[in-house]
């Protein structure tokens, strides 16, 4: 069942257009990732849901009650900004239990619901010290924290954790999805990190220019991308230009490759998108795949190789898993490249 709602939401500021026609329903619990680069209209819709902006046209509704014109003060939803915005001259405890005590509560409610949240991020030896006494990675758990405290109905989160080292980055996000299953909230989450999104999410919103480029759950995100930008900017991708052979195979730079279905009439211009993890160096199916081409260049990144493979006017990269026994081809070596039908994606224009 939908619980919050987005309907033909717009926002223009003067002749731009930063958000079009955006439409969303979320069900209630379920984490969200908006995800797309810098200027996509992704935070303005986020501020939109928050009330701290106000859409150009649309409705924005939670359990089917248009809020729209409700300010953010009435929302009761939860905000955790980028830059953690804590009050530098108060406590941890005092941080967290700010919401609630802007709404009244008793203080003995105050100081159970700061333990709890203390607890739940666990930080309870910590509850006396100030955000320059600190870590980043601590200062965004309190903040995530005085967020949650006021107990609201959808969470928000703004890149929450871009501020961060990697490694950092790994664990909190992994600690927030925790905490947002443990709590069964509705969240949304703000990121241009791909694996970020991957990694968290229930259903990915692929955003381009203000509007929704692909909405599905990371596997379909990844494994079946919908068109070029998403196929482009999510993961590391072969994207070659082909030509259509019919209604099951295409040619690249000459060579017949069959990739299930085209849907494009032979002779015909496209695009096919193969994951450099879904192919192989060695000895595939017999009813397989396999481009010819020269060893151009070797990559070693840890704990994958990336070979790449010049075909005639285009090149293509294979990733491997990397350990001790491994046999590479040689720089100049001519190799076939071996996949299935099924790692092909046949772009539809953007």
């Amino acid at each position: 069942m939908t619980f919050l709602e987005l309907l033909n939401v717009e926002k223009r500021f003067g002749s731009t257009t930063a958000v079009q026609q955006f439409s969303l329903q979320v069900k209630r619990g379920e984490f969200i990732t908006f995800l797309g680069p810098s200027g996509c209209g992704k935070t303005t819709i986020l501020r939109m849901i928050a009330g701290f902006e106000q859409p150009s046209s649309g409705q924005i509704k939670v359990n089917d009650m248009d809020i729209t014109p409700t300010p953010a003060n009435k929302r009761n939803f939860g905000m955790v900004f980028q830059s953690y915005a804590l009050f530098p001259n108060m406590t941890v405890a005092a941080n967290i239990g700010f919401g609630l005590r802007v709404a009244h509560q008793p203080a003995a409610l105050i100081q159970d619901r700061v333990s709890e949240m203390l607890k739940l991020i666990r930080m309870e030896e910590f509850g006396s010290r100030y955000p320059h006494q600190l870590s980043g990675g601590q200062q965004q758990r309190v903040a995530l924290a005085r967020a949650l405290a006021i107990q609201p109905q959808v969470l928000l989160l703004d890149e929450p954790l871009s501020a961060l080292d990697a490694k950092i980055r790994v664990s909190l996000r992994q600690e927030i999805r925790a905490i947002q299953r443990h709590l069964g909230i509705t969240t949304i989450f703000v990121t241009h990190d791909q694996e970020e999104a991957l990694s968290i999410s229930d259903r990915i919103v692929v955003m381009n220019k203000g509007r929704i480029e692909q909405l599905g759950a990371p596997h379909d995100i990844y494994n079946a991308p919908q068109t070029r930008f998403v196929a482009s900017f999510v993961g590391t991708l072969n994207v070659l230009t082909a030509q259509a052979d019919g209604s099951s195979s295409v040619l690249i730079d000459g060579q017949k490759v069959n990739v299930g279905n085209s849907e494009a009439a032979a002779g015909k211009p496209v695009t096919v998108a193969i994951r450099p993890e879904a192919l192989s160096l060695h000895e595939g199916a017999p009813n397989g795949n396999h481009l010819d081409g020269l060893v151009e260049d070797i990559g070693f990144l840890g704990s994958v190789v990336r070979v790449r493979v010049r075909l005639q006017d285009q090149t293509i990269n294979v990733d491997t898993f990397n350990n001790p026994t491994l046999v590479l081809p040689e720089h100049g070596d001519r190799i076939k490249v071996r996949f299935s039908p099924d790692a092909c994606t046949v772009l539809r224009e953007d």
